[in-house]
């Protein structure tokens, strides 16, 4: 996403970035979110059965058969897609398709369907690899089937974790593989606690689904020290703006290389091709 773009937006409320909206519900109607369907899962941990061999071998990437990458994600999925496409830029066996939509998430599907508009996106570009990024905006309660879920608590885990697992296995059964990265550490130590609950989902997710990987991204962003850090050691030492001033989002351009370069290598490694 473009500087341009990003000050065009307007600036966050508390515990909120551009795009995201993470906060915990139970202060009216309008932050609960019913989750359709989700209450009739709620027995299930792991998403749809799956064929236990997983998709086939990512093959090789040339010009001659490039590697269509998809990246879907919230806004922060938005700063990776700029990431992986300036990694990326120059390499005619790779088309990187930046799909993230800011504001979206898992929890409410009301705003944004990502099963509904990845099985779209999976049947025009039959990506080998779909790279996700998401959960900014997913630290909330919600309503599912008249019942009240608490975020974090263990009933609110378990049918957050059947969404993810089905979204894994949608991209899964079409052939790809998922490279599913974690949400990073954030400023706010309240929100990184928010924050690692959903990462230790997705992680668990990734075990449970053959061709899934998680790739963490906490330490990506943290100083010496184990902290958050907006500033970050560039290349030949000098000091470089990795995170915005909101203390949530990514910033470009540095940022935005860091962790399209930390994804690129675990492409490389986890799926056994060079990009």
């Amino acid at each position: 996403m473009s500087d341009a773009r990003r000050r065009n937006e307007p600036g966050p409320p508390p515990r909120t970035g551009r795009g995201l909206r993470a906060r915990r519900a139970g202060v009216g109607a309008a932050a609960m979110v019913a989750l359709a369907g989700l209450s009739a899962q709620a027995g299930a941990t792991a998403g749809p059965s799956l064929h236990r061999s997983g998709p086939p071998p990512v093959r090789q990437p040339s010009a001659a058969r490039p590697l269509a990458l998809l990246e879907i994600g919230d806004s922060l999925g938005e700063d990776l897609g700029s990431g992986l496409l300036d990694v990326l830029s120059g390499h005619a066996d790779v088309h990187v398709l930046p799909k993230a939509t800011g504001d979206s998430g898992l929890v409410n599907t009301t705003y944004y369907n990502w099963p509904l508009s990845l099985a779209g996106e999976l049947a025009e570009y039959h990506p080998g690899v779909v790279v996700v990024f998401l959960g900014g905006n997913d630290a909330q309660s919600f309503y599912a089937g008249g019942t009240y879920y608490g975020f974090g608590s263990a009933a609110w885990r378990k049918i957050y974790g059947v969404r993810v697992g089905a979204l894994m296995h949608e991209a899964t059964a079409a052939g790809a593989h998922v490279l599913w990265v974690g949400m990073p550490v954030m400023a706010s130590a309240r929100f990184s606690a928010d924050m690692a609950v959903l990462d230790t989902i997705y992680a668990a997710q990734a075990k449970a689904h053959p061709g899934v990987v998680y790739l963490s991204t906490w330490k990506l962003f943290e100083d010496a020290a184990g902290h958050y850090a907006q500033f970050l050691p560039g290349p030949g030492g000098k000091s470089v703006q990795v995170r915005d001033p909101d203390g949530i989002h990514i910033d470009p351009p540095a940022g935005d290389v860091r962790i399209g370069t930390a994804v690129v290598g675990a492409i490389e490694q986890r799926f056994k091709i060079k990009l």
